[in-house]
């Protein structure tokens, strides 16, 4: 009794951490999330954009252990945009820096409402770079063409790769110099038919590959980097890209580079899903010497946004949106949302379905795991809430072993609205 009396008395004059008060665990320097203010995330389905004019684009970063209030927190403005891919934001594993593309530009203050709001937005094509070192006040700093509808980014140390809609800049390869500015801008060969488009890219964990998604023959290819002096010179296709699904979109390599993991969501706009998608096992042939093959699948959720790995490479977790973003007018609106659990074979890389876990909030699109696996954070557009609303930031704690399982954590923290894309400083 006198210990745990001593205990509060600790507690209530603040002399314990203030790591083990906190109702977020997460084991990571920071996150950084962006934000797109532009629309509602019912907008995919009926084109009413219900935005508030006064809302801007944001990234914000958050520095862990969180506290209350707005300490730790900081964001600045840049124009983004959540129709991409979910790749439209990259962080160096030093995380100094943000990457941020701009796919689409902010509508005219008088729209109000699109057929198609995927396809119709103004294209953008300004890639901007963001100083993340201090977590607190993160500074906007410049950005610059990189091409039309800027589509996936993904970094290596300092080395970005990005596709674009543009014919003759498919494939963008940019070296950046320690404060973000491009030291060489190339624009690649792609390789590819003129009627096809780049949609996601990923970087090998060693630096000598490129994987890639292409839309119109919903393929998934391997580029070899060909470098000279040890700077990258260019890229060349290694075998031929092979089917993958119907809709394939995000993928991401295992963290030894064994196995590419590929979200086919069967469907051909973002948050019109019908039906369950499904995650594809790709075992790329290096040397080009076999074809490259599908070798499992597993069922995912609808409207499936992306997935995260573990660091061990032992579980893999999708966000699935599912009608969670239909109009507010309509039953189940808001709802129906869900995290998919899986186990990760660790030769093979075959996936097994653990587990759904229902998830509260309209539209989350990214996870991401902290850097040794016991926690996860998801982003969500914005609640079932009236007023301006605002997006989040949730946790779940994450049992590990042989039975791992997903737990929902208390606190959320609130971002701004549209929140679509995460990154994790570890």
């Amino acid at each position: 009794m006198k210990k745990v009396a001593l205990f509060a008395g600790l507690a209530a004059l603040g002399a314990v951490p203030a790591i083990a008060q906190s109702p977020i665990n997460f084991n990571a320097r920071g996150l950084v999330v962006v934000s797109d203010a532009d629309m509602a995330a019912s907008a995919l389905v009926d084109g009413k954009l219900l935005r508030d004019n006064t809302a801007k684009d944001l990234l914000t970063t958050i520095k862990f252990p969180v506290e209350r209030g707005s300490k730790g927190l900081g964001s600045a403005l840049v124009s983004n945009s959540a129709l991409a891919s979910g790749k439209t934001l990259a962080v160096p594993t030093t995380g100094t820096l943000a990457y941020v593309l701009d796919s689409r530009l902010r509508p005219e203050d008088g729209v109000s409402e699109y057929k198609d709001a995927s396809a119709e937005f103004p294209a953008g094509e300004k890639l901007f770079v963001v100083d993340i070192t201090n977590l607190a006040a993160p500074k906007a700093k410049f950005g610059f063409p990189v091409g039309r509808k800027p589509n996936a980014i993904d970094v290596n140390k300092n080395e970005l790769i990005l596709s674009t809609n543009d014919v003759g800049k498919e494939l963008v390869f940019i070296e950046a110099g320690p404060d973000g500015k491009p030291a060489r801008f190339l624009n690649l060969p792609a390789a590819i038919d003129t009627a096809n488009k780049i949609i996601d890219i990923t970087w090998h964990p060693s630096g000598d590959f490129i994987a890639f998604t292409l839309d119109n023959s919903n393929e998934v290819g391997l580029y070899k980097v060909i470098r000279e002096a040890g700077k990258l010179k260019n890229v060349e296709l290694v075998g031929k890209p092979v089917k993958v699904g119907t809709e394939p979109s995000f993928g991401r390599f295992s963290a030894d580079g064994k196995h590419y993991f590929v979200l086919d969501t069967k469907s051909a706009t973002p948050g019109k899903g019908a039906g369950d998608g499904e995650i594809h096992v790709v075992n790329f042939s290096m040397d080009g010497a076999i074809e490259h093959k599908v070798a499992a699948q597993a069922p995912a959720g609808t409207n499936t946004g992306s997935f995260a790995i573990s660091p061990d490479g032992s579980m893999l977790v999708t966000v699935n949106a599912g009608k969670s973003g239909s109009p507010w007018t309509e039953a189940g609106s808001g709802k129906g949302a869900s995290l998919t659990l899986y186990k990760v074979a660790a030769t093979t890389g075959a996936l097994t379905k653990v587990a759904d876990y229902p998830f509260e909030g309209i539209y989350p699109q990214s996870v991401t795991f902290d850097k040794d696996g016991s926690n996860i954070a998801v982003s969500v557009f914005e609640y079932l809430a009236y007023g301006t609303g605002n997006g989040g930031i949730e946790f779940w704690t994450v049992s590990k072993g042989d039975s791992p399982s997903l737990k929902k954590q208390e606190a959320t923290i609130s971002v701004g609205k549209g929140a679509h894309t995460l990154r994790v400083i570890p």
